[in-house]
Formats: C-alpha cells, sequence, structure tokens
C-alpha cells in the first residue's frame, strides 16, 4: 500500500506486471522516475524493499521481478534509459522491491500514477491485491 506520498515502484513489461529491485538503485533514480511520472523531482526518495534488509516500508509485490542493478546516473531521460541487467535476469526477492516518494504523490494511497512512452499503446487492467491503472511499456507507483 502507499504511505502518503510513497508507493512501490512497478513496471509494466511484456503483458506483466512486475516490481524492480533495489540492488544498486540511488536517490539519482527517485528524481529520474519521477519526473518521468509527472512529479516533482526535487526532494524525491526511493525506499528499500519492505520487509527484509533494512526495508523502509515498500509494500512487496508479486509476480516477476523485471529490473535489477538500475544503475541511472543522473542524465536519463527515463528510467528504461538508466543501465540495468537483462530484463527478468535477477538474485532478488520480492523483499526487496524498491519504493518510490515523489513530492505531491500519493493521494493518501488510494491510486497509481503511470507514464506511457510515446511508442506505446494504453491499456488498463486491474487486480484483487492492487489498485492500478497501467499503460503498455509503463512506469507507475502501484498501491499495494
Amino acid at each position: 500500500a502507499c504511505d502518503g506520498e510513497c508507493c512501490r515502484l512497478d513496471i509494466f513489461h511484456e503483458g506483466a506486471f512486475g516490481s524492480i529491485c533495489d540492488d544498486s538503485v540511488t536517490q539519482v533514480t527517485a528524481g529520474i522516475a519521477c519526473r518521468q511520472l509527472g512529479f516533482a523531482s526535487e526532494g524525491a526518495t526511493v525506499q528499500v524493499g519492505g520487509s527484509g534488509y533494512g526495508g523502509s516500508g515498500t509494500t512487496p509485490g508479486t509476480g516477476a521481478i523485471w529490473l535489477d542493478e538500475l544503475r541511472c546516473a543522473g542524465t536519463e531521460e527515463s528510467i528504461f534509459d538508466c543501465p540495468h541487467n537483462p530484463w527478468g535476469n535477477h538474485n532478488c526477492i520480492h523483499a526487496e522491491d524498491l519504493g518510490l516518494c515523489c513530492p505531491g504523490g500519493g493521494e493518501g494511497g488510494n491510486g497509481a500514477w503511470s507514464w506511457e512512452s510515446s511508442s506505446s499503446s494504453s491499456s488498463s487492467s486491474s487486480s484483487s491485491s492492487s489498485s492500478t491503472t497501467a499503460l503498455a511499456g509503463a512506469l507507475f507507483l502501484a498501491a499495494g
């Protein structure tokens, strides 16, 4: 679940929802992701895993873990431009799912915010465990 302005950062890739592992992620990634989602980047922070490894409260996801070793330098337009392991190649568990806190985001944890790449077509999906609206090839904040 979202906690104020903070939610798990998830991706819709190859027709499936999945999470991002927090390995190698720095605060630089938060600024890029929040800007990509349409929020302010100044003051943005990441949250490391939810239930282990010094976790800061992100609700662990389920399903695929799409990205690991996300290493953003700060010059990227989106997190998809950041170097990372090949899609789906990870050594993580969902206790290491990445969370994101965007200034102005969260709306009390009642929603999700999405960003669509210019080459993506839109689609909607929902599940019993989360309230999300996502777009194909999208990055979104998931309400647990």
